[in-house]
């Protein structure tokens, strides 16, 4: 048996959802965005001011190739500080260097993040010397590079730029940055032993030590950082 057809008008308010559905459908739309929003907050260091933007830098790295501002541009980075021949500090960063390569290959995809270790020490850290340290460490040079300049550009980039110590016992107050230049890094010198974040904008972002909670965090903001290019 055939059922008379409702007119048109009818039918249409039969089908649309009454306002209070509306009003719930729109409720719900709103807190799935928000959740959304919410779901992949930056860490808390990233919430902080940067701390300054990075001047323009151009070095070479273990290869003799360019390295610096224009390289690493649009991604974020980690730099840290040594040399090769120091015998107490260097050697437990660039383990942690290790460590954080390790933690960054799990995720990190081609052309993404990188580690730089700048050579406070360009005197003795020749290409070659970097290399034996690269090979002595484990480090893949498509993710962790080495970075070197005359001292006068070194010292700068890093005292003024990162802002991070060098302090040399061969050098007096006041004694100009020419008379030491060509002198090989004492073993003593202290220097900087943090890694420095920098965004892809090559702004500072923090400072992380070298233990590994503060890697762990360190390797959560590179990656926060390069999904969410800008922030």
């Amino acid at each position: 048996m055939s059922h008379p057809k409702l007119p048109t008008h009818q039918m249409h308010r039969k089908i649309q959802p009454s306002r209070h559905a509306r009003w719930q459908i729109a409720l719900v739309i709103l807190a799935a965005a928000l959740l959304v929003g919410c779901g992949d907050p930056p860490p808390p260091e990233l919430a902080e001011q940067p701390m300054g933007t990075l001047p323009a830098w151009a070095f070479t790295n273990e290869r003799g190739r360019p390295i610096g501002t224009k390289e690493l541009a649009g991604e974020p980075y980690a730099v840290n500080f040594l040399f090769t021949s120091c015998p107490t500090s260097c050697p437990p960063l660039a383990q942690a260097t290790a460590k954080l390569q390790a933690m960054m290959g799990e995720w990190r995809k081609t052309g993404g993040p990188r580690l730089v270790s700048i050579s406070v020490d360009p005197a003795s850290d020749t290409p070659e010397a970097l290399r034996t340290f690269a090979r002595k460490y484990g480090a893949k040079a498509s993710l962790w590079t080495f970075a070197r300049a005359d001292y006068a550009t070194m010292e700068k980039l890093v005292v003024e730029g990162f802002y991070q110590p060098i302090v040399r016992k061969d050098r007096k107050p006041g004694t100009p940055v020419a008379a030491i230049a060509d002198t090989p890094t004492p073993v003593d010198t202290a220097h900087g032993i943090r890694f420095v974040l920098i965004d892809g904008m090559g702004r500072m972002r923090a400072l992380y030590e070298k233990d590994d909670a503060s890697l762990a965090k360190l390797d959560h903001a590179l990656r926060w950082l390069s999904e969410h290019p800008g922030k």
